[in-house]
Formats: structure tokens, sequence, C-alpha cells
């Protein structure tokens, strides 16, 4: 205690006596740097954040897939670092005029002091009087540079690797260089009138400060000119990007898709340049930018209605045979063609839970893998596909490739596979660089005028899940999976969401559910009648990923239900409320088994959990960390939220299945009906996705890397192989006892 005592009393002391040191202008120059300072930081510190604390979220951001978005990324750091320093220059070069601070030794007066007590020389062209722009914004970009190119050798080889390292940095150099050439051109010696536009309108919107920090003896003073100059090259980038790169539904050969970090450079490159001149130009007035900001987009927000949303198709009404559970489930049973007597009164039902890429990639491993293990016949018997948030999308993959023959062809697993793990992050990217960055500036009409197909991150998602899709031209809705499931060909899909607005369940599915009011659930069909929704539109609503894709709800702007009126609760990820599926699976078996219909007659259940996470076991010896009380002081609340969900979801699933079983031993006298329920974790023998320390961190962003896929592939054929694995005991199970072969 008394060490502590010590340590607090010496951290104290050098506070206070490295504050009145000091001299107090220093501290008004951190305040008026802060944009300049915080991105700088930011920049600087990303690659080891994604490294180092986040690397659960961020790592797979600096793994790039080859040579050319490399080279992208390391000039979008180049010129998220000169957007640093180019509003460092103004805010130094102007707080002594605007603010009335003592002005700060600047680097070129220090290298013009060296020059003239040395006798250095002055170095000619862009190196001369501005040499620290360059040097500034290099060292904050190399950071960047060097983790893209260790980290993407995950991907690529060090050739390919070295081939955009060197691209990217002379395309930094390259663009510094037109940068100095175009700023010659457009100087106040060139044009003259130029800098008269200019005065004019700085002078009419500094009226209060007359210009102060912004113009000196009638000329606007260079800094501010070379920002000018550098965000309309900026802006001009910023628009061709925009227009080259927007998500579309193409295949991914034919797609031209820069990385997610190139949008992140681009983020901060504008973020800082508009903060930055905002900051100088209210900070005279004392007004908080942020302040101001936030009010001014809560009113618009408001008064504009401003929302995320999602898109509404006109549908014809449902037939009675489609509200019936049992009918649907019947003509599914009919593909079966096997002698086993019992064969169609077998039924499985999948559970694929929620988790990220890696849940939408074992669900489709899982899936595709169990119909090579146990056979055709395994895949015919699957009755209902009840998912959750990232096992939603493996499970619209798979359901994608099915055929009239009730299955998908084997040859069809590595393209299903492919498809669920596909990288999604750089449409996400896009969305946040266009029509997302437009609401935040308070720009929220610009998407439905400039980006009316691709609204937000969230519909960018959709337009990249689309590519991977057998028909990228023609989106499939709910209403052809009716059909498909009317026809018996593809099992009775569930895509479970959470509605925000009351907590309820949305079961996006082609079908109805009894009982909503008494089980707090609606389907899509009763809670938006007569309308439709694309499969991935279904898909991206049941995995709404926190932050990754945003919130949404119906857009009733353009739909209409016949009396005006559409449903606006918002739609987010079905986790919030069950990250298993197993309650809609359990209330879909309860309907079957409890209703008056008794055709077909059910006698044996497979139910199958498909869970992304190892299997969560005690430890002897509970790890002792130190240092982390401010840690658990903050983040550990939520913390303690995230690590219970999956032993309580787990252990909760064990119970309903007990319950299940006792419940049909009770109504059933004279025959008893079998229930198997078998839990497919992810092993915990793949080191991709554990930490030095041993602790397990999925990738949270939605990319995985070569590595990490090979890993779950690698992971399902550990655990076909293990001799006492569950695999082994279903295959027991399918193939001998109830002999569905």
């Amino acid at each position: 205690m008394i060490q502590k005592i010590i340590l607090w009393l010496v951290l104290v002391a050098v506070v206070v006596t490295g504050w009145l040191l000091l001299p107090s202008a220093f501290w008004q120059y951190v305040f008026f740097l802060r944009i300049p300072l915080f991105m700088g930081v930011l920049l600087f510190a990303l690659p080891f954040l994604a490294t180092g604390p986040l690397k659960s979220m961020l790592k797979n951001l600096f793994v790039l897939r080859n040579a050319g978005q490399i080279a992208l990324t390391i000039l979008g750091a180049t010129v998220a670092g000169i957007a640093v320093t180019f509003v460092v220059a103004i805010i130094l070069g102007g707080a002594p005029a605007r603010f009335g601070v003592p002005e700060l030794l600047g680097v070129s007066s220090i290298l013009g002091g060296a020059r003239s007590r040395f006798g250095v020389p002055e170095l000619p062209g862009v190196f001369s009087s501005k040499v620290w722009y360059y040097v500034l914004a290099i060292a904050l970009a190399l950071p960047t540079t060097w983790t893209v190119f260790e980290l993407s050798k995950e991907e690529m080889d060090k050739k390919k690797r070295l081939t955009g390292l060197f691209l990217g940095v002379s395309s930094g150099l390259i663009f510094l260089f037109l940068f100095k050439l175009i700023r010659k051109f457009i100087s106040v010696d060139k044009i003259p009138d130029l800098n008269k536009w200019l005065v004019k309108a700085v002078s009419f919107l500094t009226q209060n400060s007359k210009g102060a920090g912004y113009i000196n003896n009638g000329i606007l003073n260079d800094n501010h000119f070379d920002a000018l100059v550098f965000f309309i090259v900026l802006f001009a980038i910023y628009i061709i990007a925009f227009k080259l790169f927007m998500p579309s539904s193409l295949p991914d050969q034919k797609r031209q898709e820069p990385p997610a970090l190139l949008y992140v450079m681009l983020l901060i490159s504008v973020s800082v340049l508009l903060l930055g001149s905002l900051t100088f130009f209210f900070d005279y007035s004392r007004i908080s930018v942020l302040f101001f900001w936030v009010a001014l987009a809560a009113t618009i927000y408001r008064l504009l209605s401003v929302d995320h949303y999602f898109t509404l198709k006109d549908a014809p009404e449902q037939s009675e045979e489609q509200k019936n559970l049992m009918a649907l489930l019947k003509k599914r049973l009919e593909k079966q063609n096997l002698e086993e007597p019992l064969a169609k009164e077998t039924v499985v039902v999948v559970c694929a839970s929620g988790g990220g890429i890696q849940a939408s990639g074992w669900t489709a491993q899982v899936l595709t893998g169990l119909q090579e293990e146990l056979g055709e016949s395994f895949t015919k018997a699957i009755g209902l596909i009840s998912s959750v948030s990232g096992g939603s999308v493996g499970a619209m993959y798979y359901l994608d490739s099915f055929t009239e023959q009730g299955f998908p062809p084997t040859s069809e697993s590595e393209k299903i596979f492919e498809g669920a793990t596909a990288n999604s992050l750089d449409a996400v990217g896009w969305g946040l660089a266009y029509p997302d960055l437009w609401r935040v500036i308070l720009l929220p009409f610009l998407p439905d005028i400039l980006t009316p197909q691709v609204r937000d991150r969230g519909i960018a998602i959709e337009k990249d899940w689309q590519g991977h899709m057998k028909t990228p031209e023609r989106p499939k809705t709910l209403a052809d999976w009716r059909t498909e499931v009317e026809a018996g060909n593809i099992p009775l899909p569930v895509l479970n969401a959470t509605l925000i607005d009351n907590g309820w369940r949305l079961l996006i599915t082609p079908a109805k559910f009894p009982n909503p009011d008494q089980k707090k659930f609606f389907d899509f069909n009763s809670l938006y009648p007569g309308k439709d929704i694309d499969v991935v539109t279904g898909a991206r609503l049941s995995a709404t990923f926190p932050y990754i894709s945003p919130i949404c709800r119906a857009d009733d702007r353009i739909a209409d239900s016949g009396d005006g009126k559409i449903a606006n609760d918002h739609v987010a990820d079905g986790g919030y409320s069950d990250n298993s599926g197993f309650v809609t699976a359990l209330e879909w078996l309860d309907e079957l088994l409890g209703g008056e219909e008794t055709t077909p007659e059910i006698k044996r259940i497979l139910i199958l959990q498909i869970n992304p996470f190892p299997e969560t076991k005690p430890k002897e010896e509970p790890k002792k960390e130190k240092n982390r009380g401010l840690f658990m002081a903050t983040i550990g609340p939520l913390l303690g939220l995230f690590k219970v969900r999956e032993p309580i979801l787990t252990s909760r699933n064990s119970t309903e299945v007990e319950l299940l079983e006792q419940w049909q031993k009770a109504r059933q006298d004279d025959e008893q009906l079998e229930i198997e329920y078998f839990p497919i974790f992810f092993p915990s023998i793949t080191e991709s996705f554990y930490s030095a320390e041993g602790e397990y961190e999925p990738p949270l962003s939605w990319k995985l890397t070569k590595k990490e896929k090979d890993a779950i592939r690698k992971g399902w054929k550990d655990i076909v192989e293990k001799d006492k694995s569950t695999i082994k005991k279903l295959k027991n199970l399918w193939l001998e006892k109830w002999n569905m072969k």
C-alpha cells in the first residue's frame, strides 16, 4: 500500500511540475490543435491498435488482397498525413493573429536558423521552406505502410507485397510532386483575381475578427491557400472514387473494390480538414463546434425524419396452405426416397447461431459437410433452418444452391463456403465514406439524390452479398423462397431478427407462425402484410452486426400497405433476443406436435445446434490478471454481458430439449417420440482464432483472411476425423441406428 501511495505522489508531482514549468501558450496551442492532434494520433496509432488491443475488430482491415490495394492504402495514408499537417500549419501560423497567443518557434524558423548559423544550404523545390509538411506526413503514414505490408503476407507472397509497397510509395511521392505543381499554377501571382475573390469571401465571413488569422496585407495566408488547393484535389479524388467504386451486384471477378482501409484514410482526411477548419473559425467566438453540430444534427434529423431504411416490395397474399406449417413440412418430406419405413417421419431441425462472418462460414461448412458425411437423405430431412445473425448469411448461401431435388449439389459446396466467407468490409467502407458521411455532415438528403440505390452501408452490404448469389442480376425474394418451400424444394427458413422498439423477435420467413402475441414475436408476413423483401435484405436485417450495418426500418416513404400505414419498427440483429435460433425452432416443433394435425406423423427429430464458438469449459485455475482495474470498471459490465451469453444460451438450449422430451413422454402413452440433440461447436484446437494468451478472439469485422478460412475448413476436418467426436456419434445415429441410407 505504501508503494502505491508513493507512486501516486510521484505521478501527481510530475503532472503539477509539468503544468507549472510549461508556458501557458503551450497548453493554449494544445487546445487549438486538438483536432489535428487527435486525428494525427489516430492515424499513427491505428495500426498498433489493430495488432494489439483491438485486434479482433481492426486487424483484418490491414490484410489486403493484392498489390493494388497496398498501393492505394499507402497513397491514402500519405494523403491523410498531409491533411493533418496542413491543418497544423494553419493553426500554428494563424493562431497568434486570430487568438492573440504568442508565436511558437516553428520548424521553418528552426531550419532557417540552422542555415544561417551553420551554413546549411537551402534545399530546392518541395523540400525547402515547408519540408516539415512532408516529413510529418510521411512519418504519420509509416505505421500504416509497414503494417499492411506485414499483415498482407496472409494473402500474397513477398514479391507482390514489395510491388504494392513500391507502387504505393511512388504514388505518394508523385502525389506530393503533382500537388506542388498545381499549387504553383494556382497562386496569387498567376491568378490575382482569385486572391481578390477569396479575400472578399473571407472578409465577409470574418467581419468580427476582420480576417485575423486568414488575411495578411490584403493577401490570403499561404497556409490557407495550400489547404484550399489540397481540399480541391482531395474532393476531386473523392468524387472519382464515389463513381468508380460504388458497390454493385457484379460477381467478384468483375468488381473494382479498393480496401476498406482506404476509406478510413479518406474519412480521416476529410474529417481533419473539415473539423480543423471549423474549430479555427469558431474558436474565436468561443463556440463549441461539437455542441453546435450535435444540436443542429438533432434538429435536422427530427425535422427531416432522417433514418436508415430497408426496401419493401409488393407481394401477393399467402395462400392458406402456406400458412399451414404441417402442410409445408409434408411437402418437404416427400422428397425422401429411402426404403427405411420411418424416412418420411424423420425431421432434422437446424439452429444456426450468430457470430459475424465466422458464424456464416462455419454454418455453410457444417451444413455442406454434413451432406457429404451423412448423404443426401440428411439434407432432404431438414424441415426447418432457424438462423441468427452471421448464421443467417451462411444459411442464405446454402439455400441458394438447392435444386428441385431438395438438396444442393456437392459440386457447389466450395462456392457456398466462398460466398458465406466473402469480404464485405470494403462495401461497408464505401457506405461509411459516402452516404453515411453525408448524413453526419448535415446533408441527409444527398443519399436519396445521388445514391438512391445504395443509400447507406447496410444496402452496400446487400449489393455485395448479392454478387455471390446464383443469380446476381436477379435478387431472390421471400416470395421466391415461399414458392420453393411450397414445392418442398427447400426447408422452411427463418431468419431471426429483433424489433428494437418493443424487444419482440421478428421472424423473417415465407410462412406465418401462429400465436405471436402469446410468444412475443412477429413474423414478416404478419407485420408487413402483402409485402416482400429481397432475401439478402432479410439476411442483412438478421445480421445487423453492431456498427457494421445500421439499425433500420421499412421505407414508408415509398411503400404503401393499402391503408397507408407501414409498420415502422426498427429492426436489429437477432442476437439481441436469441443468438441461437433455438427459441423459434422449439416454437415450430411445439406447433407441429401440439396441434390437431397429425399428418405426416413425426417419429424422430434430430435437432442440430451449429455454434461458431468453442464449447465453454470451466478452467481449473482462473487466470490472474493485473492492472485491469480501470478496464473492468469501465468495460467490465459490457464484457460480462458478452461473456455470459454463450454459456447461458447453451445451458438453456439443453434445458429446453429436456423439457421437450419430458413433455412428449407425458402426452404420448402408447408411442414414444425420439428426440436427439447434437450441438456442433467450433473446435478449440484451431489456433488461428486464439491470442497469445490463449483467449478466443474471432474476427469481429465482416472479413476473413485466407488463413482464417482455412482454419474453418481445418476445424471441420478435425472434428470429422476425431474418434469420439460429435460427428462420429451423429453418423452412427443417422446411418446405423436410424438406417437413413
